[in-house]
């Protein structure tokens, strides 16, 4: 035995799943409290996709995450752009950069999921 070929699955009323093989019977000690529901309902329950407002936290942390990856990436050529030391080349991935983090910070995150984040320089 053994095995999801073997398994029934129950829930309760506080939404509670239950996976039993299916040489138990819920019946005989959770009489009239379970009904039984298939894999893919417990599997959904046990699971539940998350809410646009979870949703919306992950993209405001994706959204972080991408502007602190490109601060520190920018941080030195900054320092060498106030200081007059900076080359031509390093001053035009910084505006590269800089207009990135332009386009992340303007990403609408209520719009999560279905967010197109800009694409990093290649620089």
């Amino acid at each position: 035995m053994g095995g999801d070929c073997c398994m029934k699955y129950y829930i309760d009323k506080n939404q509670v799943v239950y996976a039993l093989n299916n040489d138990l019977n819920p019946a005989e000690w959770l009489p009239g409290k379970v009904k039984e529901i298939d894999e893919k309902e417990a599997l959904l329950i046990a699971n539940p996709p998350p809410t646009k407002e979870q949703l919306i936290e992950q993209a405001e942390q994706q959204k972080q995450a991408l502007i602190a990856e490109a601060s520190q990436k920018t941080q030195l050529w900054q320092t060498q752009l106030m200081l007059g030391i900076i080359t031509e080349e390093d001053k035009a991935s910084l505006k590269e950069w800089m207009l990135y983090v332009q386009k992340v910070q303007a990403a609408d995150v209520s719009a999560a999921p279905d967010i197109i984040w800009p694409v990093k320089p290649e620089v």
